[in-house]
């Protein structure tokens, strides 16, 4: 099989065939039925070519075969006029050119509202015939149908109630009877009756002109072309799905107006997974429709509506052609000339790997599942029963590439149509993007950061002295510095008891929400909130796609709400709770900043963008968004203490038997009346980093409960080459 060398030779060849267009449908199939890629398009270029033999052959036999002579040589005017040849939209794929999101073509008829004859009778007659060839062809079943508001056969009609009920084609249709004059309470019969009426569908003695049969299809056809306001703008489509012989069949008819369409379908190579990350195309909706055509676009445009087919549609889309089509003075095609050729879209690479997406994913479904099964086997309230979101993000430390970004529950884009009513209506939200766009409180996960800029800085203790690693502070269970404001540490609300001297080692090992809240006091919220701009939380992460950049609060934050700030809140933010609302990206991206000794680095999604040959047309590369200067202790002390959190502390079980050194760090943040979030943050292996996942549950009850899944993801990062 010969090798395309440009993607142009995937579009049908225009010559001869007459008027085609090639648009886009947001609409994909269900199943991988498209074959290869390459294939794929040899088949559709097969198809065009076979047909463009046909149609010239049929236009040589028509037009030129008695005389000899050229259109340029008979008295006949000519008329011309332009379409556009839509270009075809570029394809997406994971950082092993795996691919993710391509195109399957078929084809299709639309009327062209330009070409269409004056006068009812003409137009009916040319759809009368139209329809034979449908029935001759036996292909009623691909002819398209939407909005219309009747059911059974004319004059017999009556009205689709549960159609109606919508508000759109309830708006539509009062439209419409109101230009046919008639009154709110109209039957079914008379409605249809008049509609006939008005479009020359019955005779002066109001007798239909057509089968009855014949007549249901015009009347349907004619009320919907009205629905969609039939225009330059707004063709009509009639069928999808046709063949080559049908193909034939439509251009032989002579009907200018019937003009066969290529459309593509975004096929997903695998349902269900990357959803949220992916996501979808569409018509231009209303909002955006001034946005679209000020750069060009024509407003029957299919354009990304959200994820990567939304931030890259600048490479996607390519650039239409234009046609011109010149016709004789009945309406038939005589030549056509392509004046400006189709700029197909460019390929877009993604740093995503699928396989470990599809890891995050499973892994992330099955963390919550254990939590449910382990709360109910514990038979207590807030323990997790309710846990039923979350996300899983991982980053390639000193990259800012996204390995995987999970978000449960998730969604099926090859269903996303006929799923949309039990999407919208599932109370756990799962369109929404809980790692790009959920924010939370991160609970103890926070003391690293704490820690890391106190050692930083050498913050002065009570005693006048530099923090560094071998301070150590006492700690009683009960913070008592405040007066009228003195927290406990979880050990001392749980059994009275203390962790006593300890360092900041002994302290992120524990959790000691004590010794955090003395180091918070006295770094002050300005400087706490100086590293968290360094680590990226509540910042935007330079990420492609939509995101949330959550809250980092300050004095000025809360003032807004009324809220004096006080230094209890800077205590409560120093054990991550408070006021302080971060994405599990963020935190992800805090850990490799952390990791890496200082440096942010902007987040990235988008890999490489190349031509359908492979040509690269450009490339991305890390850029550093922030950095600060950890010494080698600093950096030494905290990966010492993550270690220790995941290979010491009784609560954290995980990774027991892991063949990999792993660091981490769990944080439960409190919900009300309802289980605590589950927190998670970590990175691998301990030596030589490579990755740092973080992991959050909605009501997860407790931060170890969100090393589960971190485990069984990073289980598969390392153990897929063996």
């Amino acid at each position: 099989m010969a090798k395309k060398k440009n993607k142009e030779e995937a579009l049908p060849k225009q010559e001869g065939l007459g008027p085609v267009r090639t648009e886009a449908s947001s609409e994909s199939l269900e199943s991988g039925s498209g074959g290869p890629r390459l294939y794929r398009i040899i088949i559709v270029f097969a198809l065009f070519l076979t047909a463009a033999v046909i149609w010239s052959v049929f236009l040589i036999g028509t037009l030129f075969g008695e005389s000899g002579d050229s259109p340029e040589d008979e008295t006949e005017e000519f008329t011309e006029r332009e379409v556009a040849i839509r270009a075809v939209r570029g394809e997406i794929f994971d950082c092993n050119r795996k691919p993710l999101v391509t195109n399957v073509y078929s084809y299709g008829l639309e009327l062209d509202y330009s070409a269409f004859p004056s006068g009812y009778a003409a137009q009916n007659e040319s759809l009368s015939r139209l329809l034979d060839i449908v029935d001759g062809f036996g292909i009623r079943d691909l002819m398209l149908t939407s909005g219309f508001p009747f059911v059974g056969t004319y004059p017999e009609l009556e009205y689709d109630s549960e159609l109606l009920s919508g508000s759109i084609a309830k708006g539509r249709f009062d439209r419409i009877r109101e230009l046919l004059g008639l009154p709110e309470e109209v039957g079914a019969p008379e409605f249809a009756a008049k509609l006939a009426e008005y479009y020359r569908l019955t005779d002066k003695d109001g007798e239909p002109l057509y089968g009855m049969e014949r007549m249901t299809d015009l009347v349907r056809i004619r009320y919907e072309m009205e629905a969609i306001r039939f225009s330059k703008a707004e063709p009509y489509p009639m069928l999808s799905g046709i063949g080559i012989k049908e193909i034939t069949a439509f251009r032989e008819s002579g009907i200018s107006f019937a003009v066969i369409t290529v459309s593509y379908t975004r096929q997903y190579e695998y349902p269900g997974y990357a959803s949220h990350i992916l996501g979808r195309i569409g018509k231009i909706q209303a909002e955006n429709a001034e946005y679209y055509t000020s750069l060009g676009y024509p407003v029957t445009a299919v354009v990304g509506i959200d994820g990567c087919e939304k931030a890259f549609e600048n490479y996607l889309r390519g650039v239409d052609g234009i046609m011109k089509v010149t016709e004789d003075m009945d309406g038939h095609t005589v030549k056509t000339e392509i004046i400006k050729e189709p700029e197909p879209g460019l390929d877009v690479i993604l740093t995503i790997d699928i396989d470990l997406q599809i890891a995050a994913e499973h892994a992330l479904a099955d963390n919550i599942g254990y939590v449910i099964e382990k709360a109910a086997a514990s038979g207590k309230q807030f323990e997790g029963e309710d846990c039923d979101c979350g996300a899983l993000v991982a980053e390639r430390i000193g990259t800012g590439e996204l390995l995987a970004v999970a978000s449960y529950p998730t969604f099926d884009l090859s269903t996303f149509s006929q799923d949309y009513s039990l999407l919208i209506e599932d109370a756990r939200r799962p369109l929404f993007n809980r790692a790009l766009n959920g924010t939370y409180a991160c609970g103890s996960t926070f003391k690293i950061g704490i820690a890391v800029g106190a050692l930083t800085d050498g913050t002065l203790m009570a005693d006048g002295k530099p923090f560094t690693s071998q301070t150590k502070i006492m700690t009683e269970g009960k913070y008592t510095y405040y007066e009228d404001y003195q927290p406990e540490c979880w050990i001392y609300t749980g059994s009275r008891s203390k962790h006593g001297l300890i360092d900041v080692t002994r302290a992120i090992q524990v959790s000691c929400n004590c010794f955090f809240y003395e180091v918070g006091r006295l770094m002050e919220i300005g400087n706490i909130n100086k590293y968290c701009v360094y680590y990226g939380l509540g910042q935007p992460t330079g990420i492609e796609l939509d995101e949330s950049t959550g809250v980092l609060a300050d004095p000025a934050y809360t003032s807004k709400m009324g809220v004096p700030w006080t230094g209890g809140l800077t205590i409560q933010t120093a054990i991550g709770q408070g006021y302080n609302r971060f994405t599990p990206i963020q935190l992800a991206n805090y850990m490799c900043t952390v990791i890496d000794g200082g440096k942010r680095y902007s987040l990235r999604i988008l890999k490489e963008v190349r031509h359908f040959g492979g040509e690269l047309e450009e490339a991305t590369s890390p850029e550093i968004l922030s950095s600060f200067v950890m010494t080698s202790d600093t950096l030494e002390t905290i990966r010492g203490a993550m270690s220790k959190v995941v290979d010491e502390n009784a609560a954290v079980t995980a990774f027991d038997g892991f063949g990999v050194k792993v660091g981490g760090k769990t944080g439960s943040a409190q919900v009300t009346g309802q289980s605590s979030n589950a927190v998670f943050i970590s990175f691998a292996p301990l030596d030589d980093p490579e990755i740092a996942v973080s992991c959050v549950l909605e009501r997860g009850a407790h931060g170890a409960n969100a090393a589960v899944g971190v485990r069984q993801f990073m289980e598969y990062y390392f153990g897929r080459g063996e």
